[in-house]
Formats: C-alpha cells, sequence, structure tokens
C-alpha cells in the first residue's frame, strides 16, 4: 500500500481521499448511490496506475556531450537520443538528466502524447564554469498515465564523463634558439637561461690541467674555476604556483587563481615543447613530474592542474622548501598571489645558483574589485598594491617582474615580462 501511495501524484492523493471520505459517509448514512460514487473516485487512481504499468515502457537513450574536453569558460552541449517501444502510448513523458552545478542547470523537458513508437533528440547547453573531471547523467524519465493520477519514475544507468581542463593560450617564445634536450643538436637559448660558459664550469681541484681554467667565471666569482668534461645539457625549470586560498580573491571565471592555474599551464607547456623538463611546486608540495618531454609531459601537467584547488593556511610551505635552485635548475618562473613583504624576501632567495627568476605578480587586490561581468572598478585610494611591493622586492633581488592586473591576459603579461629589463 506504501508503494501505491508513493507512486500517486498530488491530484490522484487528493482524488484518493475525497474517494474514501465518500465512501465513509455513505456507509454512515446508508446512501447507496453516494457509495458508487466514492467506489469510482478510489477505482480511478487503481485504473491509472495499472494503464502505467500495462504501458510496459521500454526506452532507449543515447547520450554524448561534445566536446568531451574543454578548456575553462569553453561552451559544450549535451546530446541525448530517445527512443520508445511501448505497448500503449504514454500521455507525458517529462525527462530529466543530471548535471553538476559547475556545468549549468539541469535540463527538463517534457513530450506529451508520445506513440508508442517514437524517437527524437534533445540537446542542451553546457558552460564548464569549474575545472576538473565531472559525469553528466543519469537521465531520469518520468511517466504520468492521461488523467495525471500516477507518475512512475526510471532512471538510466550510461552517464557521459567531461573534463574542463584550464585555459592554455599559445605563448611566443621569447628569445630566439632551436630547442632540444640532451637528445638534440643544440640547446635551449631562451629567456632566462645561464650561458654554455656557466653551465660548463665548476670549482678548481687539485690536480686539475691549468689549461682547462675559465678566465671569465674565474674573475667573476673570485676562485678559480675550470672547464667541466663535455656532458649531457638537460635544461630544467622550476614553477611555482600559489594555490593559497588566502592569495587570491575574485568569483567564478574572473577568479585570480584561475588566471594563475592558466598562466603556469601555458609557461609549463610552451617549456615543454622546447624541451625542457618543468618542475611544478604549489605549498602542498611538487606535483608529479615525468622525465618525458613534449606532448607527453604537457599532457601530463594539464591532467594534474586540472583538478588543483586551492589550499588553506597562509604559509608558503613547500614554495621554499622543495623548490630553488639546488637541483641546478637555469629558469624559476614564479606565479604569485598576495604576498606580504616578508613572503616576498623569503621567496626572493628561491632563485640560486645564477639561475633565473622570473615572476608574474598577481594584483589580487585588483580581482576582488572585479563584478559580475568582468569589469573592474577602481581603487579607492593610490596607495601602492601589495602586489606593487612585492614585486619591487623581487627585483630588488634580481628577478624580472611583471604585476598582473584582471586586464590582463596570460600572452600580454607573458610579453611584457620579456621586455622587463633584467635587473643590475
Amino acid at each position: 500500500m506504501k508503494r501505491v501511495w508513493t507512486v500517486l501524484t498530488v491530484r490522484g492523493r487528493w482524488l484518493t481521499g475525497i474517494g474514501l471520505v465518500v465512501l465513509l459517509g455513505a456507509m454512515v448514512s446508508g446512501q447507496r448511490d453516494v457509495m458508487r460514487v466514492g467506489l469510482l473516485l478510489l477505482a480511478l487512481p487503481l485504473v491509472a496506475l495499472v494503464l502505467v504499468l500495462r504501458a510496459r515502457l521500454r526506452m532507449s537513450a543515447e547520450r554524448s556531450v561534445e566536446p568531451a574536453q574543454v578548456a575553462l569558460g569553453t561552451p559544450m552541449h549535451g546530446r541525448i537520443t530517445l527512443g520508445q517501444d511501448s505497448l500503449l502510448p504514454a500521455a507525458l513523458l517529462e525527462l530529466e538528466d543530471q548535471v553538476p552545478p559547475e556545468l549549468g542547470e539541469r535540463p527538463r523537458f517534457l513530450v506529451d502524447h508520445a506513440t508508442s513508437h517514437w524517437q527524437r533528440t534533445v540537446e542542451y547547453p553546457l558552460l564548464g564554469r569549474a575545472r576538473g573531471h565531472y559525469r553528466t547523467g543519469p537521465l531520469m524519465v518520468r511517466t504520468t498515465d492521461p488523467f495525471g493520477l500516477v507518475q512512475l519514475d526510471r532512471t538510466f544507468t550510461a552517464t557521459s564523463e567531461v573534463v574542463v581542463t584550464p585555459q592554455v593560450f599559445d605563448l611566443i617564445r621569447v628569445a630566439a634558439g632551436g630547442s632540444g634536450g640532451s637528445a638534440g643538436e643544440s640547446r635551449p637559448r631562451r629567456i632566462g637561461v645561464s650561458g654554455t660558459d656557466d653551465v660548463l664550469v665548476r670549482e678548481y681541484r687539485q690536480g686539475d690541467d691549468v689549461r682547462r681554467i675559465h678566465w671569465r667565471s674565474t674573475a667573476r666569482s673570485g676562485d678559480l674555476m675550470v672547464r667541466r668534461e663535455e656532458q649531457a645539457f638537460d635544461p630544467s625549470t622550476s614553477v611555482l604556483l600559489d594555490t593559497r586560498a588566502f592569495g587570491h580573491a575574485g568569483r567564478g571565471l574572473h577568479h585570480s587563481l584561475e588566471w594563475a592555474v592558466s598562466a603556469v599551464a601555458s609557461v609549463g607547456l610552451r617549456l615543454a615543447e622546447d624541451g625542457y623538463t618543468v618542475d611544478v611546486t604549489t605549498p602542498e608540495g611538487p606535483l608529479q613530474t615525468t622525465t618525458a618531454r613534449g606532448p607527453v609531459a604537457a599532457d601530463a601537467l594539464l591532467r594534474q592542474l586540472t583538478d588543483l584547488q586551492p589550499v588553506p593556511g597562509h604559509g608558503l610551505g613547500h614554495l621554499l622548501s622543495d623548490a630553488g635552485g639546488e637541483r641546478g635548475e637555469q629558469l624559476v618562473v614564479a606565479v604569485l598571489g598576495r604576498l606580504t613583504p616578508e613572503e616576498a624576501y623569503a621567496l626572493a632567495g628561491v632563485r640560486r645558483q645564477r639561475a633565473t627568476g622570473l615572476a608574474l605578480v598577481l594584483d589580487v587586490d585588483a580581482w576582488a574589485r572585479v563584478g559580475s561581468r568582468g569589469e573592474v572598478e577602481p581603487p579607492g585610494d593610490d596607495v601602492p598594491s601589495a602586489a606593487a611591493r612585492a614585486a619591487e622586492v623581487l627585483a630588488e633581488r634580481q628577478w624580472r617582474v611583471v604585476v598582473v592586473d584582471p586586464t590582463m591576459t596570460v600572452p600580454q603579461a607573458w610579453e611584457a615580462l620579456e621586455r622587463t629589463a633584467v635587473p643590475a
């Protein structure tokens, strides 16, 4: 009885309740004609239930989302092809597809007076509002009788996978030179890469041939330096990504963390294509790296950044303990959120062993003033922002720095970094 009550609509429950009241009243008063009315009211929901069950609704559904992988902020569309093969026509079919809120609202469709044999394709829009892996579906089908007294819900099991990756921009090669690695015939000579003389020298050791003394490096360091033996050249880059929730602001697609992740993805893919080994470090630790280069490394980096989420806490954590020049990086790229002067001084020490430091410092205070449509409200005073003060500290420590505001795209920031003069 409980199962029957749950499949009744509001109209069916009211009709059943009124039928019971009329039937009981007629029995008490002895009115047989009125009793027949009550029995009729009670019989209607039962007849409707029999009609829905006897219809033996047999539906098929083929679903897809195109494209299945998109960049953040890219529209998609879902497609469902429905087919029905039943003994009796359905009075009304209500279709609802399960969609995560990060992709949009749940679409609902109504099919009125569906015949016993029919097929239809429905489409609905989606939008990648947040990075991550998602699933749409399953599809829920609700069947009602011609009187609207009974509804029966059925759910398909099939789902569609959707991947929303960071936005990736095609960045220019910021300096001339061939790419490659230990397997190439030429060595990468891009922005921030030390010269060959700096890479192939070491301190003088007892017994070294004096003919191998490198006088330019000796004069620069004050200690005797000699050329190393010929060895493979494997350029590597440390990329520091500030993912602290405290260090970012904004809303939705116009969030400073999304800009930072997009910048790291674009820079990382650019350097990986040029033959660099890219190690990405966040306050929680380094991301899983691969020794591969080119498309393999680019795909691995993109997968890791897709599910990256902001971390709690205010400390820089592994950005200071795990990153740096101790592994011999020639290039350190930092994409930073809100920094205090003390944190900027600490990060400045990451660039060691004559590695070049490149920093994109986000003006998070400006992102906090971004409206729902992406417009930036003007600041309330002329006091230098926290980003400007942090950039000044890094520049004093021989970093090449660009302060980024919400109106600047990743390619524009990268080009501005190239134009930044090398600190004296």
